[in-house]
């Protein structure tokens, strides 16, 4: 029996905040005070794995916070309490793996140890038919194609036969359909949107004719770890210089600006010089005010007032 979830699973959870959230074109973002962001970081800590947090009463209790960000700190939030266990559940898999194979439900173990079901079933798969873990992706997109109809000899689950892979297969699909935290299907749309907010910034940057070359051009070239945008000639950004624009589909609280900025944004500034990159679902005001001068944190792009262009010069034909 599967315990009751969101309704729809994955994909329905998540569709359904994310319709709610991309009603209304984007526009400029407030700006959240840490203590507001805690507040609700508190209130998402406390949920069991299995819980999809009610959206619209925590946009209730924070007015000013749009439900795109809400939605971005919850993944963020899940994100890291997968990285924080995952471990201890690779150490602890063979119990897990006996509990499974003596009959108890992957949802059943997953709720008694607050870890994503998606996440749980890999190990399973890793554990009891021996799959490295590049071929678990696969499986979990197309289970009845890509999981052996038998175990293989020498695997913890070869003696169970090919019943143990007949319900494997089943179980996949059932963690595939409800896991609202780490299913391929919320993965599709995670990149769906970041993809969405990549092209609304090249559309404003083609708009405003401000020259640039893209990500996947520079890549080409044989660049490695680029921004996503390259801009062939610098603007001023209310008098700070951007050499190059990186876009980011999320939203910036501090852990998110050091696990993943520092470093990342630091080795642009040293190839290319200043930049600016758009946190499209805000940030936390504190982070903003503490930013390094080098690299200018935004929440939307900016509008064309705030923007200075150099115009090319012709090339010098020769002196008479």
């Amino acid at each position: 029996q599967i315990n009751p979830r969101c309704p729809g699973g994955a994909r329905g959870a998540w569709a359904r905040a994310l319709d709610r959230a991309y009603v209304a074109p984007v526009k400029q973002l407030a700006v959240m005070k840490l203590a507001a962001y805690e507040s609700i970081r508190a209130h998402l800590l406390s949920l069991p794995c299995n819980v999809f947090p009610d959206m619209d009463a925590l946009k209730k209790e924070h007015p000013g916070v749009s439900l795109d960000a809400l939605i971005s700190i919850y993944s963020q939030e899940s994100a890291r309490r997968i990285k924080a266990s995952h471990g201890r559940h690779v150490r602890g898999i063979e119990s897990l793996a006996r509990r499974y194979l003596a009959g108890e439900d992957v949802f059943d173990i997953a709720d008694f140890i607050d870890f994503p079901p998606c996440q749980l079933i890999r190990l399973l798969l890793e554990d009891l038919l021996h799959l490295t873990h590049k071929s678990i992706g696969p499986c979990l997109r197309d289970p009845f194609g890509k999981i052996p109809d038998a175990p293989p000899e020498n695997s913890v689950g070869h003696a169970h036969g090919p019943a143990l892979c007949a319900r494997l297969k089943q179980d996949v699909e059932r963690c595939v359909q409800w896991d609202h935290v780490a299913s391929p299907a919320v993965d599709t749309l995670r990149h769906t949107a970041g993809r969405e907010y990549e092209d609304l910034l090249e559309n404003r940057l083609r708009e405003l004719g401000i020259p640039f070359v893209t990500e996947s051009t520079m890549r080409m070239e044989g660049h490695a770890k680029t921004p996503d945008i390259k801009l062939d000639l610098p603007i001023a950004v209310n008098g700070r210089i951007v050499n190059w624009i990186d876009s980011k589909a999320s939203f910036c609280d501090p852990l998110v600006h050091v696990e993943r900025g520092a470093t990342q944004f630091q080795g642009y500034v040293n190839r290319f010089g200043p930049g600016m990159v758009v946190y499209w679902l805000g940030g936390i005001d504190e982070v903003a005010e503490d930013n390094e001068t080098d690299v200018l944190l935004v929440d939307d792009f900016p509008n064309e007032g705030e923007i200075t262009k150099l115009k090319m010069m012709p090339p010098t034909v020769g002196r008479e």
